[in-house]
């Protein structure tokens, strides 16, 4: 065990191996633009700026940038030499230089000239020595030759105005601002001024303790002292109550060089000096001290401190004149270092270090390549020095390792010249040459040593295997390659020959490192398989250190990470730098007594937790002297301290005061480069701004299709050691992806159109930056931006569009086309038929007509006169319909002729209306014939000609309702647009008020066979050619003829118009025969046989029933009720709206109706009948032409007792009336005998169910009647049954629904209000359950068929 004096002794040595702080020195070489330093700057983007007499630097973390002035660039640098940075208090960056003041645009990487204006706006380039922002906002530049200015702002930007009051030099050099607002001035000629808050000026001209005129900085503590730094006298303290200044003792330096003071954040004052190096002045005990930086190229303590700084980080920005820029870290490790780096106290040399190793007196032996050994007292002095010399027994020049064994012997391993115990005192070496390997060859290259438990040394050699030396007996045995033996895994052998490490272990193994793996011998079995079942492990790697850990685990420095092998399971797992290590290359391993491993590799240490196998790694920049160590140089000593030998020298350290600092990191973007141009606010990226403010604020930048390629630049800040933050990086939330460390900056190339969502972080130690993010948008191409594919897409709906259009139109015309055809044919063959119809027609026609002609001339019974009539009437009309049927088929085909006469036109229109005169007085019609002359003659065909009036006029009279109006209208005009036939015409008006036709329908009236749907009453009426006649008539006299509504009184009319004179005939169709007036009609040939004013005698009837006959045709109705009133009393009515109410007034015994009637249909009336509970009883006959089955039986469900079809046998229709009315009599009388048996047989008071149910559904409605509510759910409710039974069973028993029971209920009572009472038809409807007045009138009209205001009345 050591002496406690050794291990104090080896305290101090260690901690005595390096003095000074270790800092980074930014220089000329590779960073800065000049050494010349006047003036060092944090920004608050923590941004550090270095102004230069050269240029000026601006420093991120990642790169420096210099700026220079340039002719031809406006806004660069007003003068390489830069004396002053300031920023206020807004973030505005000054620079002031020789030439003037300039303000940095951070968006547009430029600077703005402030100009300095003299009294009358005079602009001076005034040297700039330094700027002041008071607490009251004012901001005030110190100029050299100029005096004091202001800083003021108007719509152009900034500007300086001089300000000559109270300031009596011109020649400033500092100005500062006291706790009390007063302003000091420090000036080249007149001493300091201080100037009070009452605008009190205090001159304290050169005085001697002053130093004269060299008064360049001025601070306070925080207990509010302030201090004054001369560049000739020292530091000064004033005194406010005396209003003087007394003198800072240091008596190393009374006349201390003062250039710059700085307060600390601990409280103390930072003095650079110049020449005299830093030092730092405490105001509690007033004394001034060294601020002491190891640096090698230059000796600390006489440099010339122009600027410092103490950064957000803490750390110190040191500016140092002809040198370059010094950063010291605010918080550093203790690392001891020893080594030529150190610019004091280095007295080992400047060789690389092999091996160390501390004997039993506490002397540290250090061996060096090329170099000897080393012996360093526990006190820090060189003890010895032994070198290689000519002599043999001298030491080896290379020393690979060093060792004490139980016998304190030192043992040292060189690399040519074998194994030796070393004589401290001398120097001199007993060289071991006994150590002969398989070859009878001297081992020379001895890499390592180890001693068992049994004090057998162990010497690994480079290429002779293992030898084992006893203490004791000094004998050796050598372990190598078995010759010719196969080198297998098996065979218990050491597999390799080039040991590089040794170690023996607490459970008697011997690890054996080599240049192609790990073996390991069982000290007691002397076995190389016994222990893993083979003799190499980690075949192929490189081993470089063997440890174990006081858990008994084993670790294995290699050339491929660091790996260890689980004692229990022998499984062997890697750690690597993807796991957290500095490098994979493994160059020692030591423990501390916290259970942590610290690594040395070559590139920094690293601390690994034993439990989590977490790492923090520590590099040059963390305080170490190199980055580099040496393989197997390592060891601890029993007070902890863990010692590492490296290429630059001995790194030294306590564990427990290495900490890992853990600061804020904040990630910004410094650069975005396209093409490697940096982006400026202002820069267009195609038609795009790609940022409109400043890259360091940006959150989107704005890139075109051709700048899809670019790359960002990103910094954490971290001055000290940028080389240790790791960086990662993720695109739109993928994976992300971590940078080497060190490396800021990532490239994209070829990105497509689209966003994206950039995210950095950064990681220092175990700490993680928060994620910075920018979006980066990537405009398509203008043919691929969104609105050309807007415009893409609505061309290729349009061209689809117009392809549909054309293929529906080509579609459609083709369906027209097959349409018109398919019609065509159709109408031929309807014509075609019509024509064979009529052919067949003609001739019965004709052997009908005459023989009735010759009935009618021979037979005078007035009561068969009136059947011949209507017989020669309807045959006539069927002649006429064929007539036109061959006109229109000769008109086609074009083989009618017409043969035109001079006709006056009054009496043939007047004739042809008479033919009407009966209908216009059945319907009430009125009708005039307007002409303004007496006689016009017209040439026309007449024997054609008349089917266009008689078909307009026909038309007409079908249009027109009862008690309307028909007008014709004949005139001349002449039309002086026209220079055809047709500018001088006969026009021809026949005008209604009837219907009118719909607009849609004017030109489809004319065509053949096209009925109107204007007047639902009417529709199936006719045939449709009538109008398609006229028109080709009308056509074939060279005319025209069109129809158009009335525009005042409603209806339409019929325009024809028809040239005047014969100029436009051919000679051959004009017929010059002149023929006397004539009648143009047939009428007067049968109707002279009728007697005028003479009525039809009176029919007695047979019986007492009474039949009514509904029927619009006037004839039909007539033949019928002529037919039936020899035995009926027959009543008539023209449609069923009628005929409903002659039902409810006269209740007849029988209705025959026809099917299709205006106004109300057959179908229509035979509901109503049956709806009724009054009148269902009534039986109804139908005759319809419709013939179809369908229509039978829809007949038949609305309740008809018989459908009979037209043409009809009058004898049938006389047999069904009969049948029905025996049938309904035979009921009466069955019914009548129950009523004679009455009142002879016994009543016997039993109701059935149905009774039951009936009378209290009408007990509950008598009760309810003007209940509003009263429905089928309330009277369900009451008698107690289901809402479907209860309408069941009403339908069943009263063939009505519940809906219906309950309002023709009421409806009655109504009838009796309205009949017995003289009552409002409101209080009627109220008093039966009607809210809705208008509602009780429709509903009392369509049940009795009159209105209430009638029935009252």
């Amino acid at each position: 065990m050591l002496p406690k004096s050794i291990l104090f002794s080896l305290f101090f040595l260690l901690s005595v191996l390096s003095q000074g702080q270790s800092g980074k020195l930014f220089t000329t070489d590779m960073e800065l633009s000049s050494s010349l330093i006047n003036e060092v700057y944090q920004d608050r983007n923590g941004i550090i700026w270095i102004a230069t007499e050269d240029g000026l630097n601006r420093y991120d973390g990642s790169k420096f940038i210099t700026y220079k002035h340039n002719k031809t660039e406006k806004n660069s640098l007003l003068s390489n030499y830069v004396r002053l940075l300031f920023e206020d208090k807004q973030g505005h960056f000054f620079v002031g230089s020789l030439n003037g003041l300039q303000i940095y645009d951070y968006a547009k990487d430029t600077f703005i000239e402030v100009p300095l204006l003299l009294e009358g706006d005079v602009k001076y380039s005034a040297h700039v020595f330094y700027m002041l922002e008071r607490k009251n906002g004012d901001i005030l530049v110190a100029t050299s030759g100029q005096g004091l200015f202001v800083i003021k702002k108007n719509a152009s930007g900034f500007y300086a105005k001089q300000v000559k009051a109270m300031v009596p030099s011109f020649m400033l050099t500092y100005l500062f601002e006291d706790d009390k607002q007063d302003l000091w001035i420090s000036t080249q000629d007149k001493g300091l001024l201080r100037i009070t808050n009452e605008n009190k000026v205090n001159i304290y001209p050169n005085f001697k303790e002053f130093g004269g005129n060299n008064v360049f900085c001025i601070c306070q503590d925080r207990n509010g002292n302030l201090y004054v730094g001369s560049l000739g006298k020292g530091l000064y303290i004033f005194d406010r109550a005396k209003n003087s200044f007394s003198a800072i003792s240091y008596t190393e330096n009374p006349n201390l060089p003062i250039k710059t003071l700085v307060p600390s954040n601990d409280g103390k004052i930072y003095i650079g000096t110049d020449g005299n190096g830093l030092k730092v002045f405490d105001p509690i005990t007033r004394k001034i001290t060294d601020k002491k930086f190891s640096i090698n190229s230059f000796d600390s303590s006489r440099s010339k401190v122009h600027s410092i700084i103490e950064d957000k980080a803490g750390n110190i920005w040191i500016g140092i004149f002809q040198k370059g820029v010094m950063l010291l870290p605010g918080q550093t490790n203790d690392f001891k270092y020893l080594g030529y780096k150190s610019s004091v106290g280095n007295i080992i040399g400047n060789a690389c270090i092999m091996s160390i190793c501390q004997d039993h007196e506490g002397t540290l032996w250090v061996g060096t390549d090329n170099d000897g050994i080393y012996g360093i007292t526990p006190e820090g002095k060189l003890k010895a020095h032994f070198q290689h010399t000519l002599d043999p027994r001298s030491v080896p020049s290379t020393i690979m390792c060093i060792y004490e064994d139980s016998e304190r012997n030192l043992w040292i391993g060189s690399y040519l010249n074998g194994a030796a115990t070393l004589n401290r005192e001398t120097g001199k070496c007993e060289y071991l040459s006994d150590l002969i390997d398989v070859n009878s060859n001297v081992a020379q290259r001895i890499y390592s040593f180890a001693e068992d438990k049994d004090h057998h040394l162990w010497i690994g050699s480079m290429g002779s295997g293992i030898f084992c030396l006893n203490l004791k007996t000094h004998k050796v045995t050598n372990y190598d390659i078995l010759k010719d033996v196969d080198n297998r895994g098996d065979i218990n052998m050491l597999h390799n020959s080039w040991i590089t490490n040794l170690l023996t272990t607490r459970n008697d193994k011997l690890y054996i490192g080599t240049y192609d793996g790990l073996s390991c011998f069982d000290l007691k079995t002397k076995s190389f398989l016994s222990t893993y079942g083979f003799n190499r492990l980690m075949a192929g790697i490189i081993i470089y250190t063997i440890f174990e850990d006081s858990s008994g685990v084993i670790w294995v420095g290699t050339s491929e990470g660091l790996k260890y092998i689980d004692d229990k399971t022998h499984e062997i797992s890697t750690l690597t730098m993807d796991d957290g290590l500095p490098s994979n290359t493994i160059c020692s391993i030591e423990e501390d007594r916290n259970r942590n491993l610290w690594i040395s590799t070559n590139f920094g240490i690293s601390k690994m937790n034993l439990d989590t196998h977490d790492f923090i790694n520590y590099y040059a920049d963390d305080g170490l002297y190199g980055n580099e160590f040496s393989k197997g140089a390592s060891l601890v000593d029993r007070k902890g301290q863990i010692v590492f030998g490296g290429i630059s020298g001995i790194t030294s350290f306590v564990p427990e005061r290495i900490i890992s600092e853990k600061r804020r990191l904040d990630i910004v973007i410094t650069d975005f480069y396209i093409h490697d141009k940096a982006v400026k606010e202002g820069m267009k990226s195609g038609a795009f701004d790609i940022i409109n403010t400043s890259v360091m604020k940006a959150t989107e930048f704005h890139l075109s299709n051709l700048d899809n390629s670019f790359s960002i630049e990103f910094s954490a800040m971290e001055f000290n050691n940028p080389e240790r933050i790791v960086y990662s990086y993720s695109i739109n939330d993928d994976i992300w992806i971590n940078l080497a460390p060190g490396a800021n900056r990532v490239a994209f190339d070829n990105l497509s159109p689209g966003k994206y969502h950039f995210k950095v972080k950064a990681k220092d130690y175990n700490t993680y930056s928060p994620v910075k993010e920018i979006l980066i948008v990537i405009y398509p191409a203008w043919y691929w931006s969104l609105w050309a594919k807007l415009v893409y897409c609505l061309l290729a709906i349009l061209i689809i569009l117009i392809l549909i259009k054309q293929f529906r139109h080509r579609y459609y015309t083709r369906l027209e086309l097959q349409k018109h055809e398919q019609e065509k044919q159709i109408d031929e063959a309807k014509l075609q038929f019509f024509m064979n119809v009529s052919h067949e027609i003609r001739t019965p026609i004709s052997l009908i007509i005459n023989p009735l002609k010759k009935l009618m001339t021979a037979d005078k019974d007035h009561i068969r006169q009136k059947s011949y009539l209507t017989m020669f009437r309807n045959s006539e009309r069927i002649l006429s319909l064929i007539n036109q049927l061959m006109d229109i088929r000769k008109i086609d085909k074009g083989q009618m002729t017409l043969k035109f006469q001079s006709v006056e036109m009054v009496g043939f229109i007047d004739d042809l209306c008479s033919i009407f005169e009966e209908e216009f007085q059945s319907k009430n019609i009125s009708f005039s014939f307007h002409h303004d002359m007496n006689d016009l003659y017209a040439w026309i065909a007449p024997k054609n000609f008349d089917k266009v009036i008689l078909n307009t006029l026909s038309n007409a009279l079908k249009f027109t309702p009862d008690d309307g109006k028909i007008d014709i209208y004949l005139n001349t005009a002449i039309d002086e647009n026209r220079s055809d036939q047709l500018s001088q015409y006969i026009e021809i008006i026949v005008s209604d008020n009837g219907f009118g036709i719909n607009e849609s329908e004017v030109e489809s009236i004319f065509k053949r066979f096209y009925q109107s749907q204007n007047n639902p009453d009417i529709i199936g009426e006719g045939t449709g050619i009538g109008l398609h006649l006229a028109r080709s008539i009308v056509q074939l006299h060279h005319g025209e003829i069109t129809a158009e509504n009335n525009k005042e009184e409603g209806g339409c009319r019929f325009i024809i118009r028809i040239p005047q004179g014969k100029e436009h005939l051919l000679p051959e169709e004009i017929d010059n025969t002149i023929s006397e007036k004539q009648s143009y009609t047939d009428k007067a040939q049968v109707i002279s046989i009728i007697p005028d004013g003479e009525e039809d005698p009176k029919v007695r009837a047979k019986t007492k029933y009474r039949i009514l006959i509904v029927d619009d045709d006037k004839d039909i109705r007539k033949y019928i009720s002529e037919e039936l009133s020899g035995e009926y009393h027959v009543l008539e009515s023209v449609n069923g709206k009628e005929a409903l109410s002659v039902i409810l007034d006269k209740t007849p015994d029988i209705v025959i109706s026809d099917v299709l009637m205006p106004e109300m249909d057959g179908i229509t009336l035979c509901r109503k009948i049956r709806q009724n509970v009054n009148i269902n009883h009534l039986p109804v006959i139908l005759l319809t032409a419709k013939s179809k089955d369908e229509d039978n039986l829809k007949g038949l469900e609305t309740g008809a007792d018989a459908y009979i079809v037209k043409p009809f046998s009058i004898e049938i229709l006389k047999e069904s009336v009969r049948n029905i009315l025996r049938n309904r009599e035979i009921l009466k009388n069955n019914f009548s005998g129950n009523q004679q048996q009455r009142d002879k047989v016994r009543k016997i008071t039993m109701k059935s169910a149905d009774e039951k149910l009936l009378e209290k559904v009408m007990d509950i409605i008598n009760k309810n009647i003007s209940n509003q509510d009263l429905n089928v759910e309330m009277i369900a409710t009451k008698i107690g049954i289901s809402r479907v039974h209860l309408h069941r069973k009403l339908k069943e028993l009263t063939n009505q629904s519940t809906r219906d029971f309950i309002r023709n209920i009421r409806l009655q009572q109504a009838a009796e209000l309205l009949s017995s009472k003289k009552l409002t038809i409101m209080e009627v409807a109220q008093a039966v359950g009607f809210s809705n007045a208008s509602y009780f009138s429709n509903a009392f009209k369509e049940f009795y068929g009159i209105s209430p205001t009638s029935y009252g009345g």
